[in-house]
């Protein structure tokens, strides 16, 4: 697993363990997870539940921390998180049902089933399911926040992408874009008659007795079990997550479960038992980019992968399948921290026998006031960032930094070394650069790359 980790993160030295044959060392591996995970969790990181899997035998299924901190409700392998993008292998895998049973074909136009929408006719399944389609992603639009703090029809959530140009014509590249999984569960709706979330229990969550999965298709309804969302604040405090009414997110990231239950859900597309071998290899196919039908496929630590993340407010998850050691590994976690994606490499090294680096996350460091000050200032990324030439600002807030994206967005850096901060939010590193005289000219900003950011006079 690479480390961003500069000065932050203390790399102990290469560790190699064993991972446990199909019978199962598994008191071994719970050990070497446990340890393994308390970095993240004693940086206010991680708190969730994890279950690996190799053979048919689940060698691991364990909750961490607490799924409410106001109660001190315990996290267990049967707590019910949101899953987030997540949800896009079910919405995929509805799309192959029906078309199974005749009802469609992933060559379809768009048009067919929504005949308001604008391009349909040149937007067919296939691109939506690869995201090669050119619509925007709605998670980018200024209204977005506004709006995902209210109850949608998938009508409604549809309206506001539908007349926006195309970024690029359908099937000229791949760009992720959550909007396409919105029309997905629309042409669900129009083709079965049914409700996304109906359809989805009634032929995919019950016939696999995934009884702790669901869809949020209205707030009000009471989710017994559903853990909380929180999401990091200050150096090393946590806060609830903003309020998020899940049906905007409907078919793109509006279902929660338990690990448990996806592990069901590893079982039923390793077997076959829901969908045909036809519609399986059409699923992890690499269609364009390492992109399949709701899934990713590519290759990890020398193995064959298929896997998803998924992240929202209060929530991340992710889920890794390797189907030539008939293995899974499942995180789900009810912090916004990235936690899950962070820490998948050493669990993956857990169970496969390869070396991992343990973290030591030193908490006691504490800036002086005046190197808190010098650090203050705008700063410009390059066109290679997340956000393309995005401007921040860093100015000194509690003990630490803060990094203001937006006027309504800023994000926590925690002092850990001289010079170096963690951005829990993203679980990035951030060090500052200066010149020859001590003055600070830049920063970078590090997870698996390095991003550099000039200081602006």
């Amino acid at each position: 697993m690479k480390i961003g980790a500069g000065l932050l993160l203390a790399v102990i030295s290469l560790v190699a363990c064993s991972g446990p044959g199909p019978s199962g060392q598994a008191s071994g591996l719970v050990h070497k997870v446990d340890a393994y995970l308390q970095p993240f969790i004693d940086a206010g990181g991680f708190s969730g539940a994890v279950l690996i899997a190799r053979r048919g035998h689940v060698l691991l299924a364990k909750g961490y921390v607490l799924a409410s901190r106001e109660f001190d409700v315990p996290a267990t392998s049967r707590t019910k998180f949101q899953i987030a993008s997540l949800s896009k292998s079910f919405t995929a895998a509805a799309i192959l049902l029906l078309q199974e049973r005749g009802l469609l074909d992933v060559r379809d136009p768009l048009s067919r089933f929504l005949p308001d929408y604008q391009a349909g006719d040149r937007i067919t399944l296939h691109n939506l399911l690869t995201h090669t389609s050119g619509i925007p992603n709605v998670n980018d639009f200024p209204e977005y926040d506004r709006e995902s703090r209210f109850p949608h029809t998938l009508a409604q959530t549809i309206a506001l992408f539908k007349d926006k140009p195309l970024r690029f014509g359908p099937g000229a590249r791949y760009e992720y874009s959550n909007s396409n999984y919105n029309l997905l569960a629309g042409v669900i709706e129009v083709v079965s008659g049914q409700s996304y979330g109906d359809f989805l229990d009634q032929n995919i969550f019950a016939p696999l007795e995934m009884r702790d999965t669901g869809h949020r298709g209205r707030d009000s309804v009471i989710v017994k079990d559903l853990a909380a969302g929180y999401g990091p604040a200050g150096i090393w405090d946590l806060e609830r997550a903003p309020f998020l009414d899940w049906t905007i997110k409907t078919g793109n990231g509006s279902l929660y479960s338990t690990v448990e239950d996806l592990y069901k859900w590893d079982r039923a597309l390793s077997q076959g038992s829901l969908l045909r071998a036809d519609s399986l290899a059409q699923m992890f196919k690499d269609h364009v980019a390492g992109a399949g039908y709701g899934w990713f496929i590519g290759e990890r630590s020398g193995r064959r992968v298929l896997r998803f993340s998924g992240r929202s407010p209060g929530y991340t998850s992710y889920f890794e399948r390797y189907p030539d050691d008939d293995a899974c590994i499942i995180i789900l976690s009810n912090n916004y921290a990235p936690v899950p994606g962070i820490a998948i490499g050493g669990l993956r090294a857990i169970l496969f026998g390869g070396p991992y680096a343990p973290l030591a996350l030193e908490r006691g460091f504490t800036p002086d006031a005046a190197s808190l000050r010098a650090d203050e200032g705008r700063y410009r990324f390059g066109p290679g960032f997340y956000r393309t030439n995005a401007e921040v600002a860093v100015r000194a807030r509690g003990g630490g930094l803060e990094l203001v994206w937006s006027e309504s967005y800023a994000t926590a850096l925690t002092p850990v070394a001289p010079g170096s901060f963690l951005d829990r939010s993203f679980w990035a590193t951030i060090i500052f650069e200066k010149d020859a005289g001590g003055n600070v000219t830049g920063l970078i900003w590090r997870d698996s790359n390095d991003y550099p950011a000039a200081r602006l006079k």
